[in-house]
């Protein structure tokens, strides 16, 4: 009887101790609410108002070269099998890319409005634009320099108009 009176007031010890533990994790009504978070563009400042054109510059002190241009020479000979897997996964059904970008100066003059001469919703030869930047920019986690440099910010390439509350993609040429 002893032993099982012992086990009994064990047993209850424990399950207060867990009990009052959860409770502490809950934020009670008292707390104050954590900060706001700060979102570029929209609750501070827009580091990239130009969207693709100011996150794709060169970047010398990580030895990468990430303008469109740079980037689209690059293309025009070969595209890396990781981008091409990525841009294929979007294309429109029964398009097989070919591993090169053809040729396409006229569209680095407004970037990226340009690029949906080609790569629109309706596009039946390329992948659409949206489907495949969101693709290549948020997908690949630790390797992805938007994910890791930039952290997948949303605003550095959608801008809200506070007036209106619409979403647009800026568009810019190559500085």
């Amino acid at each position: 009887m002893f032993k099982r009176l012992s086990l009994i007031i064990v047993v209850l010890a424990v399950s207060s101790a867990v009990f009052s533990a959860a409770r502490q994790d809950k934020p009670s009504s008292a707390q104050a609410p954590p900060p706001a978070r700060q979102i570029p563009g929209i609750t501070t400042g827009d580091a990239f108002p130009r969207g693709c054109v100011d996150c794709h510059t060169n970047h010398p002190e990580l030895k990468l070269d990430a303008r469109i241009s740079s980037l689209m020479k690059g293309w025009n000979e070969r595209v890396e099998p990781a981008l091409l897997a990525k841009a294929q996964a979007t294309a429109p059904s029964g398009v097989t890319l070919k591993g090169k970008h053809p040729v396409a100066a006229f569209a680095l003059k407004n970037i990226p409005t340009g690029c949906l001469t080609c790569h629109s919703k309706k596009s039946t030869l390329a992948p659409p634009f949206a489907q495949m930047l969101h693709m290549i920019h948020l997908t690949g986690g630790e390797k992805n320099h938007f994910l890791s440099v930039y952290q997948g910010e949303c605003t550095h390439c959608h801008k809200l108009n506070p007036s209106t509350g619409l979403w647009s993609l800026p568009t810019a040429p190559e500085p």
